[in-house]
């Protein structure tokens, strides 16, 4: 079955396309769908990048720091920060198991 769509922007009424035949318009509404689903993913990404390059993390920000000090006063306090939380997956891992 053949199915109509008129075009919201030049009102041609189109068979069975995914673009008005005669303005361009996109019709079908599950490209619309794909396409705003790939625009709203590739924003997020942006996003995503943008914040990571204006507020890195302590340990980013002083990994490669020039005075010796500053980095090996980062390096250990990253060091203890994983070793924390290491820990503290240990621990919740262990009273799951335990509950379980």
């Amino acid at each position: 079955m053949a199915s109509q769509i008129k075009c919201p922007n030049c009102g041609v009424y189109n068979t069975n396309q995914d673009y008005c035949t005669k303005c361009g318009t996109l019709l079908s509404y599950q490209k619309r769908r794909e396409l705003a689903f790939a625009q709203d993913e590739k924003d997020r990404k942006e996003r995503e990048r943008i914040q990571k390059e204006e507020s890195p993390s302590f340990y980013e920000k002083n990994k490669d720091h020039r005075f010796l000090v500053v980095r090996i006063f980062a390096k250990v306090t990253h060091s203890i920060y994983v070793a924390f939380m290491a820990i503290g997956m240990f621990i919740a891992w262990l009273i799951s198991s335990i509950v379980a």
